[in-house]
């Protein structure tokens, strides 16, 4: 069975969305969809399955929009890459004074 939808960009994205601390969401891409050429339907296309059974379908262009518009707050990585300009191991701390060894 060939689908045309194999080489074409889903338009919306399958999501399990996990509830965290304070209030905050996580989403896990769990598949894609596709609409019929009808525009009557749609092909979803699941990698994993929610063991809640809760699945949320986003378009493509809402989830762009709205990683751009929400600041990532509180992450601690991007706190780290804007300390330095620098990376690899020469902004390192050592956490003990074994001797280290380079590859």
């Amino acid at each position: 069975m060939s689908n045309d939808n194999d080489t074409k960009r889903p338009s919306h994205i399958a999501y399990q969305v996990r509830e965290g601390e304070e209030n905050k969401s996580y989403f896990n891409r769990i598949g894609s969809v596709w609409p019929h050429k009808d525009g009557e339907g749609y092909n979803i296309q699941l990698d994993a399955v929610p063991v809640d059974g809760r699945i949320t379908i986003r378009s493509v262009q809402d989830r762009i929009q709205e990683a751009k518009d929400t600041p990532r707050g509180g992450d601690r990585r991007d706190e780290r890459r804007s300390e330095t300009n620098r990376s690899g191991r020469e902004d390192r701390q050592p956490r003990d004074n074994a001797p280290r060894y380079e590859r």
